[in-house]
């Protein structure tokens, strides 16, 4: 059974705390690919700050030299809002039925995966993993997955950061060296993302 993971977001911008997650996801779940899938228009947040395609790229520069991942377009071809159970439908016919998928959603997504656009239906689709973002979410995260049912909680290690905190800290000029991947921010100070 070949195992595909899909690690979807807004990824504004991509961080090591992304990076950390899927990696540690990949090597726990056994995956043989892991899916990068940058949101088109999300339900959940609204317009993004910078557009699909400049995010895009920077999933491209983070994740594009890891072996086994790979970057989709797929939510930037969906006009309108990007509901996952959609998209996770399109990519289900990219590949052989005998393919096993697994949808990485972080706490923040978890906490409220239950109000998600037809999100029994994605369950029954595919299998939900979810991974703390922060130190101490765990328990909680646990025991939320356990009333929803059928969502497995990995006990990863964290790396504490937020690309709304990666954006503040451009914004007020102070370094980000050590959040993100040198070659996102060449990308950012080049093109002077978030200034």
């Amino acid at each position: 059974m070949f195992k595909i993971g899909i690690f979807g977001g807004s990824f504004n911008p991509p961080h090591n705390g992304h990076i950390s997650i899927a990696v540690q996801a990949k090597e726990q779940l056994g995956l043989d690919k892991m899916l990068i899938m940058p949101t088109g228009t999300s339900p959940h947040k609204g317009q993004a700050a910078l557009g699909f395609y400049a995010r895009e790229y920077m999933c491209r520069l983070a994740f594009g030299k890891l072996p086994g991942f790979e970057v989709t377009d797929i939510e930037g071809k969906i006009a309108g809002r990007s509901y996952t159970i959609n998209s996770l439908r399109l990519l289900k016919k990219q590949y052989p039925a005998n393919v096993e998928f697994f949808l990485l959603i972080g706490a923040d997504m978890l906490f409220y995966f239950n109000q998600w656009h037809k999100y029994e239906t994605i369950m029954q689709e595919c299998n939900v993993v979810a991974a703390a973002r922060e130190q101490g979410q765990f328990s909680d995260m646990t025991e939320y997955a356990t009333e929803i049912g059928r969502i497995k909680v990995l006990n990863l290690e964290v790396t504490e950061v937020s690309s709304s905190e990666v954006r503040e800290k451009i914004t007020k000029g102070e370094d980000v060296s050590n959040l993100v991947p040198p070659g996102v921010l060449k990308i950012i100070k080049e093109k002077k993302y978030y200034l």
